[in-house]
């Protein structure tokens, strides 16, 4: 990092650290957020396909003969 990189990134700190103490979202709340956002997103489309395969099978019946 350069010394200009390195003072960009203690500005962008201060003012996190300031906007927290003001109560204000920071920029990593926000990153927080969309992950969380992004994680339910995807266990909600895991569940649904876990539900359709279910369907699936449930309709096609026992396989191979099976009275199981």
């Amino acid at each position: 990092m350069t010394h200009r990189s390195d003072a960009e990134a203690s500005i962008l700190a201060t003012r996190d650290t300031l906007a927290e103490i003001q109560g204000q979202r920071t920029t990593t709340d926000v990153t927080i957020a969309n992950a969380a956002r992004a994680q339910a997103i995807a266990t909600a489309a895991v569940a649904q396909a876990i539900l359709a395969l279910n369907d699936t099978l449930s309709v096609a019946g026992p396989a191979n003969g099976s009275t199981s």
